[in-house]
């Protein structure tokens, strides 16, 4: 049984599906960062918006992340040791708590730790000082300083980089689809279209799809990958009790020399 008329058939089909699936992955990274930009935007609507509300939370510290990463040198590089080239990214975190009346009744006391913020927002920052906050009335732990959240609702205008990065992926994913058609074989493009397709539909409706079959993974499904949240932090989270007033002078809800070590497999 003959199921390819010669090998040169074969190879366009390859390196036709080869192109689609490079394609089809750059298309789909850069579909999910103008996603991630979207959500990041319409959380911080929906934080400043009828459903959220401002409470003063303490500054409890501020820091910069000293995140470093060192180029490889490639072996056509003649640089000595003292000219060694590092790129480094910089992350401002803030720490802050505040107490929240829930819309149950009951106080909370939410400690958020290690949250990355813009530039402009840490800047403006004081240790022990006092910071306006966002946060849900349903469920506090979802919270924003202000002015970050005003910056973020812009979206796409706010986080233009990130928007450009995508753009480019997701044209350099186009780009491979076409050569796999003009080139070599048209199975490429269907690949392309196919993966893109599955892609963009999960990006809209994948999670509360899987949300409503599977109501036992809803909070693990709510959780998606965001440009902006590299630096997500930790969110600590107290019942003070219903009708408890919030306190004036708020106190972190771990002792500040109580370190929080995450590990990932």
């Amino acid at each position: 049984m003959v199921f390819w008329s010669n090998d040169l058939e074969m190879t366009s089909l390859a390196y036709g599906l080869l192109l689609g699936a490079v394609g089809a992955g750059l298309t789909s990274f850069g579909l999910s960062i103008w996603a991630s930009i979207a959500y990041t935007a319409r959380s911080a609507r929906e934080l400043l918006g009828t459903k959220g509300q401002e409470v003063q939370a303490k500054v409890l510290a501020k820091e910069i992340s000293p995140k470093a990463v060192e180029l490889p040198q490639q072996p056509w590089q003649n640089v000595s040791p003292q000219q060694n080239v590092a790129m480094t990214r910089t992350f401002y975190l803030v720490s802050y708590v505040f107490d929240a009346v829930r819309a149950d009744g009951v106080t909370c006391r939410v400690e958020v730790r290690q949250r990355k913020v813009p530039s402009f927002v840490w800047k403006e920052l004081k240790e022990g000082e006092k910071v306006a906050v966002r946060f849900l009335q349903e469920e506090p732990r979802r919270c924003r300083i202000t002015k970050a959240a005003e910056h973020e609702k812009k979206g796409f205008l706010a986080m233009r980089l990130r928007a450009m990065l995508a753009f480019i992926f997701i044209a350099l994913g186009v780009v491979a689809a076409v050569l796999s058609v003009l080139d070599h074989h048209v199975a490429g493009i269907i690949l392309w279209c196919v993966v893109v397709f599955f892609s963009a539909t999960w990006q809209l409706t994948g999670r509360r799809l899987l949300q409503a079959l599977c109501p036992c993974c809803r909070q693990l499904l709510q959780a998606r990958w965001s440009p902006l949240f590299m630096h997500a932090g930790y969110v600590l989270h107290k019942e003070l009790g219903a009708g408890v007033e919030p306190a004036s002078e708020l106190e972190p809800v771990l002792p500040k020399d109580v370190e929080i070590l995450s590990f990932s497999v």
